[in-house]
């Protein structure tokens, strides 16, 4: 049995489409029938022209994958100038495994915040999370370096319950643990860049000042050039490491409370079905 290659085109630009395109998908389809010979062939191929082309009615949510992109390309520009102000760190036993994973974990979160955006809207609730995760992790840092024991005991304390929390209030927001996950790794990808910018701006700026006894101590048998060098190469390398670890813990935490989101939204759909269907009294 030879295979409808137009049925077939039709029917993948019919599953390309956007979610909230989906009533044009089962119109192509229907309306594939009524074409035949070449006029089929020409209704197939400008079906999927307008898959491929066509764009969301949600155009508000575009502006999110191009700043998560705009972050990228700075975060990598601002460890590029740290190597041309510091040329020195070149020499690093680790510096071309860093940059590498460094380079792939920046690309890995552009792909990512794209596919969930073609996939689902996204818009300023996903980037307020990630806001105030961001704000979070910025605040048990600046407490940590302050030397405020109590103070970064209850940041770190603060910082997965709300995570858990973001990712309840995602699940519920979405109405579906799928939704809500959409929400976390945007929310996740925004806040570790936006740490990261900060994190690394600073050290830029501060030349990695003030240096503390160990890094000190371990400059002496270093091979870097200067203090100052060791120190920006030091904190830029641990900044990358955060970049990671703070998505991974973000996404991890934000998953589990989509979980309790989910439930708690469906705890209370069978509340209101149970009420429904309560015979008076």
């Amino acid at each position: 049995m030879a295979t409808d290659l137009p049925a077939a085109i039709v029917a993948w630009a019919a599953r390309v489409l956007p979610p909230d395109r989906a009533e044009w998908g089962q119109a192509m389809t229907a309306e594939m029938q009524q074409y035949h010979g070449r006029a089929r062939w020409r209704f197939a191929v400008g079906c999927a022209v307008a898959a491929v082309g066509l764009p969301k009615r949600d155009r508000g949510g575009r502006w999110i994958p191009v700043a998560v992109l705009v972050a990228a390309v700075v975060s990598a520009g601002l460890v590029g100038y740290g190597f041309v102000r510091y040329p020195g760190m070149i020499k690093g036993g680790g510096t071309w495994p860093a940059l590498t994973a460094f380079a792939l974990t920046l690309t890995g979160f552009v792909v990512a915040v794209r596919a969930v955006s073609r996939r689902t809207r996204v818009g300023p609730f996903d980037l307020s999370c990630g806001g105030v995760l961001a704000a979070i992790w910025i605040a048990v840092g600046a407490l940590a370096l302050s030397g405020r024991g109590k103070e970064w005991m209850l940041a770190l304390f603060v910082l997965p319950v709300v995570t858990i929390a973001a990712g309840a209030l995602a699940a519920r927001h979405g109405r579906t643990r799928t939704a809500g996950l959409r929400t976390v790794v945007v929310a996740a990808v925004v806040a570790a860049l936006a740490v990261f910018l900060v994190l690394a701006a600073d050290t830029l700026i501060t030349g990695g000042r003030p240096y503390d006894a160990g890094q000190l101590r371990d400059f002496a048998g270093s091979g870097y050039p200067d203090i100052a060098t060791y120190a920006v190469s030091d904190d830029l390398g641990t900044d990358m490491v955060l970049l990671l670890l703070m998505f991974m813990m973000t996404a991890v935490l934000g998953s589990a409370g989509t979980l309790l989101g989910v439930r708690r939204s469906r705890e209370g759909l069978d509340s209101a079905d149970s009420g429904a269907g309560r015979p008076p009294l």
